[in-house]
């Protein structure tokens, strides 16, 4: 949990990402659409690098995984 604490933290990257957040939130509802969604997920937004970063920085999958039953391994 620190490690997160450090990302979402004031001075932290994910803050220093956008300036004005009532503006930012205040904008066109396209804009504000994947936001939303990431919300709802739990998943970060970012693009694929920063994804990477933070599943680097906290040691777990962030990422998407494809969806479905994994195939059957042959033996």
């Amino acid at each position: 949990m620190a490690r997160l604490a450090r990302v979402v933290a004031p001075g932290g990257p994910l803050v220093a990402e956008v300036s004005d957040w009532r503006r930012f939130l205040a904008a066109e509802e396209e804009n504000v659409e994947p936001l939303r969604r990431h919300l709802r997920t739990g998943r970060p937004l970012g693009d694929p690098a920063f994804i990477a970063r933070l599943e680097s920085r906290l040691a777990r999958r962030l990422h998407r995984l494809k969806p479905g039953p994994k195939p059957k391994r042959k033996r």
